[in-house]
């Protein structure tokens, strides 16, 4: 199996554990579901160093804006915090 083959279907099945696991668990939050998956990519694609140039900076690219809605969602968290 190729290298980005195995990325896919690791991120895919780690994405599936994760929000299977939220279901069950009755989680209503999207913000919980959407910053635990990005914290699965982000983990899952350090690990796999092995992409070639190109992929590697389309990947970055998509790490920016994921990087940045979890910020977004950290900050919104942390104003509800402050504000009560």
């Amino acid at each position: 199996m190729r290298v980005f083959n195995r990325y896919l279907v690791i991120l895919a099945v780690v994405s599936a554990v994760i929000n299977v696991t939220l279901a069950i668990f009755k989680q209503n939050d999207l913000s919980v579901y959407f910053m635990l998956n990005i914290i699965a990519y982000l983990v899952i694609t350090l690990l796999h160093v092995y992409f070639t140039p190109k992929a590697r900076s389309a990947l970055n690219g998509v790490t920016v804006v994921l990087f940045s809605g979890f910020l977004v969602i950290i900050a919104v968290k942390v104003f509800e915090i402050l504000s009560k």
